[in-house]
């Protein structure tokens, strides 16, 4: 066997206590098929709540959870890559042989032959996005057939790396389950210089549903936002080339131009402690052309692969 298939290959989730049990088991079975170890991130109450639930998954505890903001006890993304990395230094491998991965717990993989195979073959130095493929039952997830004419998901639902790159991702307040954790982790290994990879096939599956978020889908707006001009602010004026002022210009216009429809959409109104609606709406409608741009961004610069069923 060569030192590449003795790679371990690590993926993290969140599994949820008292959730479908039978449909997250499945879920988990299904990427255990492929080759991964399983960790299911969670904070202490429900660590506790999930012991002997899901034999041959790892629990790891995390210390908080983005409870205060989301509502629900939701863990960090940043602690489901510590316990990624953790994993990784306890196998015996080095750090750029580790596989490892995040993935929601609602995503089946199908039981593709070459699906490990491509994942080895093209995660080294890339981070590997993920779209899914929706479905109306849970039924169809083991006699699902590829149709070549699939509608992906906008976003993503599971990502796979070298472990290598898990140093780019700084703490964060996004959270699983969360708006925008999905466009955070493709920004952010663009931002360092990294290679993204789409994995065009009908791999991953998900029973469509409706997706529904509060308010707190703003502060998680403005996370984004704020975290791509704080990461593209530290090369500001580090260079002198054309294309470096360019980009330095344009990120003065950027952060210009965010800092006064945040301050208008936040402020206190003229007769009123609550922000006008002029400027709530300027806000949203910020909000809604950056997340176009993110898209199209990560869209247009991911190279696109697939992985043969036959």
């Amino acid at each position: 066997m060569s030192h590449a298939a003795a790679s371990p290959m690590i993926l993290a989730t969140s599994l949820v206590p008292g959730r479908d049990e039978a449909g997250q088991r499945a879920n988990v079975d299904s990427w255990q098929a492929v080759g991964f170890e399983v960790l299911s991130v969670n904070g202490a109450d429900e660590t506790r709540a999930l012991e002997g639930v899901y034999p041959g998954v790892r629990l790891v505890t995390a210390e908080k959870t983005a409870e205060r903001v989301a509502r629900k006890p939701v863990p960090h993304i940043h602690d489901l890559l510590k316990a990624l990395r953790t994993r990784c230094a306890e196998q015996d491998a080095a750090i750029n042989q580790c596989i490892v991965g995040i993935i929601n717990a609602d995503i089946y993989l199908r039981p593709v032959e070459n699906l490990s195979k491509t994942i080895r073959t093209q995660t080294p130095g890339a981070l590997v996005l993920g779209p899914r493929v929706d479905v109306d039952n849970a039924s169809e997830f083991k006699s699902y057939k590829p149709t070549g004419t699939e509608t992906y998901s906008v976003g993503y639902d599971y990502f796979l790396m070298s472990g290598d790159l898990l140093d780019d991702f700084a703490e964060s307040p996004f959270a699983m389950g969360m708006p925008f954790w999905d466009y955070w982790l493709p920004l952010v290994a663009l931002l360092h210089g990294r290679t993204l990879k789409s994995l065009n096939a009908p791999v991953a599956l998900h029973v469509r549903h409706d997706t529904r978020w509060d308010d707190a889908i703003y502060l998680f707006f403005h996370s984004l936002v704020a975290y791509v001009i704080e990461l593209c602010g530290k090369t500001v004026g580090q260079n002198q080339s054309a294309s470096a002022r360019q980009f330095d210009f344009l990120f003065d216009v950027l952060s210009h131009v965010y800092g006064r429809a945040f301050a208008q959409g936040t402020a206190p109104g003229k007769d009123s402690p609550a922000p006008d609606s002029a400027g709530i709406a300027a806000l949203a409608d910020f909000y809604d052309r950056f997340q176009e741009v993110a898209v199209h961004h990560i869209k247009s610069r991911a190279e696109t692969i697939t992985v043969s069923e036959t």
